[in-house]
């Protein structure tokens, strides 16, 4: 591998960063605050207890499940650089299942909104 190539990964890793900086943006856009506010807003437990009100279990304890294993992953993971490597692909492996299962809740929410 040239030299050049092996910038390859970082410029990769750089265009992920600009996409998650511009997905912030337009979240604080969208609600007039800084995300990490609309993130606690989002999760608040006066939030959740309105979706336990609104959602059929199965699809609350999924979300529930879902938003457990990532707050135990981001405590686990104050610096993710820090991280060997093995570790690193384990949390990746983690918040793909997470996003996977995100993903889940969501659809089955627009599902009952048909």
């Amino acid at each position: 591998m040239s030299s050049l190539e092996s910038v390859k990964p970082f410029i990769d890793m750089l265009r992920m960063l600009a996409q998650l900086l511009d997905s912030m943006a337009e979240v604080e856009e969208e609600h007039g605050r800084r995300f990490d506010e609309v993130l606690k807003e989002i999760l608040s437990p006066t939030r959740l207890l309105e979706l336990h009100k609104k959602l059929p279990p199965d699809v609350y304890s999924e979300l529930m499940a879902s938003l457990l294993r990532l707050a135990t992953l981001s405590s686990s993971v104050q610096n993710p650089l820090m991280l060997p490597t093995t570790e690193k692909k384990r949390v990746a492996s983690e918040l793909r299942k997470v996003v996977a299962s995100l993903e889940s809740v969501i659809e089955k929410v627009r599902e009952l909104k048909r």
